[in-house]
């Protein structure tokens, strides 16, 4: 694919697979550190949220930079910036470990709204207008880093303890050096002919009323918060009923990898169905498999949860290059705006999710993801009823048909 003849491209896509990989080791460490350090699920649950928060906070400002100044030195030091800070874990004693992993996702917040913003951008003049497809394919980087993070993470961590991290961290600091040494990031130097002409544009990418906005961004939400609390309290679950962690992690590996095939997918349809259906049937199927994980065993368990994370991986990049067609000229601060709420919004639900482990168990707030699922879609649907077609059709043109 002419993508990957472009270093920017390939740069954005590695450092999002090294940036992600790291990110997931986040739950497998603390299911790890649970016993010496003696963590309650809430407890989990507060330095989850609280490294959400650390990366999704300052994600607007890094998008507004991006916009300013090109996104070549944000996506660098947030590659270089979380990898160092891992290299620490190791070596970091007590609770302190815990203060480092929250200091450490700023990494992150500093390259997902830039690291987007230039796949979009990328995909518009290199795939004929096809930016849903090229955010899903940097998407498939960073998913693929949280589906073999935990899978590798928990495999080595159970063999070599923590300084296993820093395998993950020597990678994270060469994708680094090679993203801040890349000379391929010059603006404009793509031939307009490459882009897609007006008259083929997507108008479901178009123009968002401000409703409009505000439902996507609920969307976003609801999604990630699914995500983040099977990702945070499934290697604590499975720990719990006795797993080890190389078992634990390739459960949440798998799901994962759902997320992975789940978010290519709904990309690259997306753009070849005008985004249509794709939204409103990944939410709705992805009720039955997240109520049904949680209480299945052996294979049923493996496919169950690649399943949901399939469905509920599927409209994330068409989510996010919605938000970026809203805001012409400010991909960066549009990607940072939809992505910052969406962590922020998972965090707060995800700490929330370990309040109610304590006091329903694990199982039961597994199986409320379904829930969550299911309010999106009911989301989507009103949306459809309220506003129309113009917002509505990117979302739930099935109920027309």
């Amino acid at each position: 694919m002419r993508l990957f003849r472009h270093l920017s491209f390939v740069s954005i896509s590695l450092g999002h697979f090294a940036v992600d990989s790291l990110n997931s080791l986040v739950p497998i460490l603390l299911a790890v550190l649970s016993t010496p350090l003696g963590l309650a699920n809430t407890l989990i649950g507060l330095v989850s949220t609280l490294y959400s928060l650390a990366a999704a906070l300052p994600q607007p400002i890094f998008g507004w930079t991006s916009d300013r100044f090109g996104p070549k030195w944000t996506t660098a030091a947030g590659v270089l910036w979380i990898a160092l800070v891992y290299s620490l874990v190791p070596w970091v004693r007590g609770r302190w470990v815990l203060v480092a992993l929250v200091f450490a996702a700023v990494g992150s917040g500093a390259f997902h709204p830039s690291g987007v913003s230039k796949a979009s951008e990328d995909g518009s003049w290199y795939l004929a207008g096809r930016a849903a497809t090229a955010a899903a394919l940097f998407f498939l980087f960073g998913q693929a880093g949280t589906a073999i993070g935990p899978a590798l993470g928990g495999f080595l961590i159970d063999r070599l303890g923590l300084p296993a991290v820093l395998a993950f961290t020597a990678l994270g600091l060469a994708v680094g050096a090679l993203s801040a040494g890349g000379s391929s990031w010059e603006r404009g130097a793509r031939s307009p002919r490459e882009a897609l002409p007006k008259d083929q544009e997507d108008p479901s990418l178009g123009r968002l009323s401000r409703g409009g906005f505000l439902v996507l961004l609920s969307l976003a939400a609801l999604r990630y918060w699914a995500q983040l609390s099977t990702q945070t309290f499934t290697p604590k679950f499975f720990k719990d009923l006795g797993y080890s962690p190389s078992l634990f992690g390739l459960i949440t590996g798998t799901f994962m990898a759902g997320e992975v095939l789940g978010g290519i997918l709904g990309g690259v349809l997306g753009d070849r169905w005008g985004n249509r259906k794709i939204v409103v049937l990944s939410f709705a199927l992805g009720v039955v498999p997240f109520y049904l994980f949680p209480i299945a065993r052996g294979l049923p368990l493996l496919g169950l949860i690649a399943l949901a994370g399939a469905f509920n991986g599927a409209p994330h990049s068409i989510l996010v290059t919605m938000a970026q067609k809203s805001l012409p000229g400010r991909s960066g601060l549009a990607s940072g705006m939809t992505l910052g709420f969406m962590f922020a919004s998972g965090a707060v639900g995800v700490f929330f999710s370990g309040l109610l482990a304590d006091r329903i168990g694990l199982a039961r707030v597994l199986q409320g993801n379904a829930w969550l699922a299911f309010g999106a879609l009911l989301v989507a649907l009103v949306a459809y009823r309220r506003e129309g077609s113009r917002f509505a059709s990117t979302l739930v043109c099935t109920v027309s048909y």
